[in-house]
């Protein structure tokens, strides 16, 4: 007779750390472009541009680095277990 099947985990279940903090750099970024009382101020300035457009010009690599970190996560979170492997 054989054994009947374990029932797999999904991959959010069995890694729930790396689940919370993908949750967490997308809600950031979420919410660093949607609260607007963050960036809309006309001062400081550099030369004749406000502050919104160098916090814009700052922003979008930071996004894509984080982007990039969420992307790895994933990667990670994707994979097996180690002790799931063999089975």
């Amino acid at each position: 007779m054989t054994e009947p099947p374990v029932p797999r985990q999904s991959p959010v279940t069995a890694r729930p750390v790396t689940s919370a903090a993908i949750a967490v750099l997308l809600i950031a970024l979420i919410f660093l472009v949607l609260y607007t009382p963050i960036y809309s101020s006309v001062t400081p300035k550099i030369g004749s541009w406000p502050f919104f457009y160098f916090y814009l010009l700052i922003f979008m690599p930071i996004t894509s680095v984080v982007l990039w970190a969420v992307i790895l996560l994933q990667k990670r979170l994707a994979r097996p277990a180690d002790g799931e492997a063999g089975q």
